[in-house]
């Protein structure tokens, strides 16, 4: 994948070193255009250093070929990050009077905005109105999220994490259809439940799919709410991601947001088993013998509550595998099922089996949880154009 990356005049600027990095690492090819504010903030030495190529500035320059059209026809993929007032403006009003702007007028290629800049700046109504006439005309935007800004205020204007900036490329790239403002309410991770003061039963689940489903969500322009119990990965900090340990914890807030969802995704390994009786204090005996009794079954729970929305579930089974997948299919009254084997187990790769009542199942064989994530959206809107 070629990208062009164009990087302007915001505090944010040094943080798309950082991007220039992740993305040479997954073999992406960057060539990097400056405007002269954000020399301001970032030198072309670093750029060219991270992306082994030259760094484009000026655009009245003794040398071959036309800039912004060379760098128009030779990129996949415009990446405006981080993206000023100034820039988004420009485009909107098809301004080209450097470099940058020049080239972004020439290209006919996906384009992606993310910008960067104060809530004020980024709430002002000429702002919004330039980045919506950009959204109508076919652009791309990864909104800013919010948090503690350069000026010290606290509010939405900061720089998205680099890898969810990652991942809104790759769902631009692949052409994943846009999730159009769908409400997903998504589980990840695992639960557990307390034996005594310090331990308890819980299981391998690490969480990835979760994430994976978080990021495809977001890149594809759904509005995304996610509960996660303990994870072994690092989730994103500027996303609210609402933390619990055990089951009940996370069916009271399935409960508290399930009527916001037009869709739930439980990714989330929900623990099977509790003890009967939870110590007083920490077991210190030569044997230990502890009397199990079956947890509460979150998604059975919310089918009493289910008001035509779609319901998607996890099946992780070894005997009767898709015998048993199926039975939770029709028994939850789930949109489908995602059967996965026990080999996924904490692995970056995946394979699954989408099952849907009375339809042929679909065998997902060897792919990134990235791409399990983004089929599973695809599924989700045959369902909606089911309900239709």
């Amino acid at each position: 994948m070629k990208i062009v990356l164009g990087i302007t005049g915001s505090i944010a600027g040094y943080k798309a070193l950082e991007l220039i990095r992740l993305l040479r690492r997954q073999d992406a090819e960057v060539r990097v255009v400056l405007t002269k504010a954000a020399l301001n903030f970032v030198t072309p030495l670093s750029c060219q250093t991270l992306s082994n190529n030259p760094v484009y500035i000026d655009q009245f320059v003794l040398d071959k070929g036309i800039k912004h059209l060379s760098l128009a026809d030779w990129g996949d993929i415009f990446v405006i990050a981080p993206a000023s007032a100034n820039i988004i403006a420009k485009a909107a009003q098809g301004i080209a009077d450097d470099l940058l702007s020049t080239a972004l007028v020439s290209s006919n290629k996906p384009t992606l905005f993310v910008p960067a800049m104060d809530t004020r700046m980024w709430e002002n109504r000429i702002v919004q109105s330039n980045v919506e006439k950009l959204k109508n005309l076919g652009y791309h935007f990864l909104e800013p999220v919010s948090g503690a800004l350069a000026s010290g205020r606290i509010g939405k204007g900061r720089f998205p994490e680099i890898s969810l900036i990652y991942k809104k490329i790759l769902a631009i790239a692949d052409s994943y259809p846009d999730l159009n403002g769908m409400n997903i309410l998504i589980t990840g991770g695992r639960t557990e439940e307390d034996l005594d003061p310090v331990r308890v039963i819980t299981n391998r689940s690490s969480g990835r799919m979760g994430r994976e489903l978080l990021y495809a969500g977001i890149s594809r322009g759904a509005r995304v709410r996610a509960i996660f119990g303990r994870v072994d990965i690092n989730l994103p900090g500027d996303i609210d991601i609402i933390r619990v340990r055990k089951a009940d914890e996370m069916l009271k807030h399935l409960q508290q947001n399930f009527e916001w969802c037009d869709c739930l995704i439980m990714a989330a390994a929900v623990g099977d088993y509790r003890a009967e009786r939870i110590s007083k204090n920490k077991f210190h005996n030569q044997k230990l013998n502890i009397k199990f009794k079956k947890n509460i079954d979150l998604l059975k729970e919310l089918k009493k509550l289910n008001k035509n929305k779609i319901l998607i579930g996890f099946s992780l089974e070894s005997d009767r595998g898709f015998e048993r997948s199926r039975e939770k299919l029709i028994k939850k009254g789930l949109s489908f099922i995602v059967h996965n084997p026990l080999s996924v187990i904490d692995k970056e790769r995946t394979e699954a089996t989408i099952i849907r009542p009375g339809k042929k199942p679909i065998h997902i064989r060897n792919t990134t949880k990235w791409h399990l994530a983004n089929r599973i959206y695809n599924e989700c809107l045959v369902e909606i154009k089911g309900q239709r």
